[in-house]
């Protein structure tokens, strides 16, 4: 066996041992490598395997700087064509589209909110939370490069993917709504209110504001304090009538 086989053979294992639950076929059917190659790669039966064979595997089995060097020692010319056009980030336009088409689908949406946070998540939690629709969803999207699998974390591809105009928070307070856990009330964990009235404009205004201290303050500590408990914060206050706005005095 060559040195550049004998790296895919130990990269495929490495993938293996990092994610016990994946099987010969699963991978297989991630990287469209027959089964019957993979099972030869593992158990040393293999003399050579087309470039294009390679490709498939290390995209998938390795990280992207075991890759690089990979690149480097076998295939040099391709390595210098690699840094000169280095691969596209997800931050801009195509890939925020790619969010939003993600975003207002289930499961993706939950694994995306795992995935947007600092500590990301992994396919065991995706496994415990959503079970194998939600395996095949992160397949989904780690396919479309919205997200990257880096040693056991899985987080969302690029930087600064956040909430950006009304309608994508007021679908993602809806979506909160239904991850809320209803078992979690009256706990020191969790917290659920709701409250209706009648009042003056004045009143509505300084309500208005003290919300957006309390967002501010919320927003401190949240950056201050990186953890490993994914949370979800949402606040609406408005009101019912926006005519009631002009007052009896104003018509």
């Amino acid at each position: 066996m060559t040195r550049k086989l004998e790296a895919v053979q130990a990269a495929v294992k490495s993938y293996f041992e990092r994610f016990p639950r994946v099987s010969i076929k699963a991978l297989s059917m991630r990287t469209g490598v027959p089964y019957a190659t993979l099972r030869r790669i593992l158990q040393n039966e293999v003399n050579d395997i087309k470039d294009e064979t390679i490709f498939k595997l290390i995209d998938r089995v390795m990280l992207r700087q075991e890759r690089m060097v990979f690149i480097k020692d076998h295939y040099p010319a391709l390595a210098k064509v690699i840094v000169d056009y280095p691969e596209h980030s997800l931050d801009d336009e195509s890939a925020i589209d790619l969010l939003k088409r993600f975003r207002y689908l289930d499961p993706h949406n939950y694994i995306i909110k795992l995935a947007l946070t600092t500590s990301g998540t992994s396919r065991d939690d995706v496994q415990r939370l959503t079970g194998e629709r939600g395996i095949m969803a992160l397949e989904e999207m780690l396919d479309a490069g919205l997200m990257v699998e880096e040693r056991d974390v899985i987080r969302i591809e690029g930087s600064g993917h956040r909430l950006l105009d009304l309608d994508d928070m007021l679908h993602q307070i809806g979506k909160d709504l239904q991850y809320f856990p209803r078992s979690m009330v009256g706990t020191q964990y969790a917290r659920l209110g709701h409250m209706s009235e009648s009042v003056t404009k004045e009143a509505l205004l300084k309500m208005v504001e003290m919300s957006g201290e309390l967002m501010k303050n919320i927003e401190k500590v949240k950056d201050s304090e990186i953890g490993d408990v994914p949370f979800f914060f949402d606040i609406v206050i408005s009101t019912y009538d926006r005519h009631a706005l002009i007052g009896k005095k104003d018509k």
